[in-house]
């Protein structure tokens, strides 16, 4: 008799948390989405045109460490291990971004930037927080719809410096790359991450006229293993501070470095060839039309890349002695953007120059809250529940009544 009280009280919390979460994904705002506009006008934006090729600072904002009594991934990175390891390889900025919980160790440092992996929903669709006021406890867990994925966004804006949209094609079914063309009020993808680069997602977003720019970060959960570290690499030109750190990201002032992996190199050799190797960009000048970047080692093979991720020009090069590539920018291409290759196989990704009417660039919100499709969605989710707790009532007094 008592295993039935319980067995059944734990089935009627089971079923309210489960009420509980699917309110949560079905009392949302209905947006309705205008139709995007590619970039276009005369004055061509360049990020990079008054950058300064000494003040590079490398970078990484995703990493985990151990929360939560171990029982998120990132269980063996303490704090101090996790900042000294990143230490090893000559990082300047060493950010933490713990699922859902901001980490302040380090707080006293006038480069620390707040940040949290916000999410907990079945389909990883996450987002970095960067510059965090505090943390939303809210998410959608079961599905989200492009609604449910806009109205994150404007919220988690709300208190944040920084949003990102978090490795979006690491699971099939989260962000999807159409989601780019109508998604907004962000201003940084995740482009290259530790697990999966997302080039067809960045590409579909700056080809319906979003000036999104890239973060790559190594998403680490073992610092201690060789190919958890020191990955994918933001490099950010500014001064290290928080503010100027984020004014860079948000501004483009940014490029994002794939290094090359040898998953049979230990740790040591890895931080020495690390330090030897890193490449940087020395200059990137737009001159009329014409876009030359500059980079501090040889080139093998350098791709301008443009509208729907179409290869516009390509060079390949089998002397170590080139440092640098132009591309003549169209009076069509409405973006973009470079990518460098290097001889050990490591991978340079520049922000795009993007055409706009004028020096505003102005950016597009193509969302907008349809009432009329909330009142209704909302309205037949309760009478749902009113219907479904009424059935349960008289099926409750009807067993009582016998």
């Amino acid at each position: 008799m008592v295993f039935k009280r319980i067995l059944k009280a734990s089935l009627w919390l089971v079923f309210l948390l489960l009420l509980f979460l699917l309110s949560m994904n079905i009392l949302v705002p209905v947006y309705v989405f205008d139709e995007p506009e590619p970039f276009h006008g005369d004055y061509l934006h360049n990020p990079y045109q008054s950058i300064d090729s000494a003040n590079w600072k490398i970078c990484n904002f995703h990493g985990h460490t151990r929360q939560y009594s171990g029982i998120t991934n990132g269980r063996v990175n303490e704090n101090m291990v996790y900042d000294s390891m990143y230490r090893l390889f000559n990082y300047d900025h060493v950010g933490i971004s713990d699922y859902n919980k901001i980490n302040n160790y380090e707080s006293i440092n006038e480069g620390h930037i707040p940040a949290y992996e916000h999410g907990y929903n079945i389909w990883k669709i996450h987002q970095l927080c960067i510059g965090a006021e505090k943390v939303r406890r809210i998410d959608y867990f079961f599905f989200q719809t492009l609604s449910m994925k806009q109205h994150m966004l404007n919220r988690l804006l709300e208190q944040n410096r920084v949003v990102a949209i978090a490795h979006p094609s690491f699971v099939e079914g989260g962000y999807l790359v159409e989601d780019m063309k109508y998604l907004s009020n962000y201003r940084i993808m995740e482009a290259l991450n530790g697990f999966v680069n997302s080039p067809e997602h960045w590409d579909n977003a700056l080809s319906n006229g979003h000036r999104i720019y890239l973060i790559a970060d190594d998403d680490t959960h073992n610092v201690l293993v060789v190919n958890d570290i020191a990955l994918r690499i933001t490099c950010l030109n500014a001064a290290n501070t928080a503010d100027d750190l984020c004014d860079a990201l948000l501004s483009g002032k940014c490029v994002g470095v794939d290094f090359h992996l040898d998953r049979s190199e230990k740790m040591e050799d890895k931080v020495v060839r690390f330090r030897r190797d890193m490449p940087f960009l020395n200059s990137a000048l737009l001159d009329g039309d014409v876009f030359t970047v500059r980079v501090s080692r040889p080139i093998r093979r350098a791709q301008f890349i443009g509208q729907g991720g179409r290869v516009l020009s390509e060079m390949n090069n089998n002397e170590a002695g080139v440092f640098e590539t132009s591309y003549s920018i169209k009076a069509d291409d409405t973006y973009v953007r470079t990518v460098i290759t290097f001889f050990d196989g490591t991978q340079m990704y520049l922000n795009p120059v993007t055409r706009h009417e004028d020096e505003k660039m102005e950016d597009q919100s193509l969302a907008h809250v349809s009432y009329l499709r909330t009142a209704v969605v909302w309205s037949l989710y309760l009478v749902s529940v009113a219907l479904i707790m009424y059935l349960l009532l008289r099926r409750r007094k009807s067993r009582f009544g016998r």
